[in-house]
């Protein structure tokens, strides 16, 4: 008998929709490749996995009892992937770290800096996401450790938080004034500059209830994750502010002012990072964790 991996993936696909045209799509295949190779399935099987009619198309009894079986077959070939991509971080000394743009300014270099120094054996590459990045950086096996504000744990990973940073306004001397500090609910008339809420929705709702607990119902202005992006003119023309981390702020406010809420707001930081760690992983975490205490 003669199957692959490939051959399981488009007979879970088909019966998940119960439409080729629609597994198609779902595997970025055309509809005759998944027509094609479920019949060579078929063939190597020697048993008919679906009814095909005018009416649809529906699993045989005998498919829907082998579906079990493929199935755990397919996550068996994932387990094995995992396994030796963790035996290959375990060979290397390089990690890449996922870094959310509120870390890359002062942070990261904080970390590499003090990495070439004590640990010149371990090599890391900053690999610089926009917010709500770090969690798919991870999951899509481009990074093995993450940080960023509000970050969700991997699938085969964790998270945990390991500080929090104070949250500054980013705006224009004409709206937020000279002083130290700004109460949210004078800018009430100014739009905030806020990423989609989809980028990083949990990030996205606690910087809004943050505004609502001080009196703000803020005006939506859809932008990116970093101020220095398109629409920064706004807010050198105090047109509309933003909200960020102390170090993003100061190290983003081109042009604009970076002061403090009153009362002060904070928004936690968060170390993510896939399961087992090298150890030269765990190596960069324990920076993490002894720069930011």
């Amino acid at each position: 008998m003669s199957l692959t991996l490939r051959q399981l993936e488009i007979f879970q696909a088909v019966a998940g929709e119960l439409h080729f045209g629609r597994a198609a799509d779902r595997l970025r295949l055309s509809q005759p490749t998944v027509s094609k190779e479920l019949a060579r399935l078929e063939r190597a099987l020697g048993v008919e996995l679906f009814h095909r009619s005018s009416g649809g198309t529906v699993l045989t009894p005998d498919g829907a009892e082998l579906l079990q079986r493929a199935e755990r077959v397919l996550e068996a070939a994932a387990e094995l992937d995992r396994t030796a991509a963790a035996v290959r971080r375990r060979r290397t000394t390089e990690v890449r770290v996922a870094a959310s743009p509120s870390v890359v300014n002062r942070l990261m270099p904080q970390v590499l800096r003090q990495l070439e120094h004590q640990h010149p054996d371990v090599h890391v590459t900053a690999v610089e996401v926009d917010t709500g990045g770090v969690t798919p950086t991870l999951d899509a096996g481009v990074a093995e450790v993450g940080l960023g504000h509000h970050v969700a744990a991997p699938v085969h990973g964790k998270v945990r938080t390991i500080g929090r940073d104070e949250l500054f306004v980013i705006a224009a001397e004409s709206v937020v004034g000279r002083g130290r500090t700004v109460e949210l609910d004078r800018l009430v008339d100014v739009p905030l500059i806020l990423w989609p809420r989809e980028q990083s929705p949990t990030y996205h709702d606690a910087v809004l209830e943050i505004c609502r607990s001080r009196g703000l119902e803020p005006l939506l202005l859809s932008g990116t994750s970093r101020v220095s992006g398109s629409r920064s003119y706004l807010l050198r023309e105090g047109r509309a502010f933003a909200l960020g981390p102390r170090d993003f702020a100061q190290s983003e406010s081109h042009g604009v002012r970076a002061v403090a809420l009153s009362p002060s707001a904070f928004v936690p930081l968060d170390l993510a990072w896939v399961e087992p760690p090298s150890p030269a992983a765990r190596t960069v975490m324990a920076q993490v964790r002894a720069l930011v205490r």
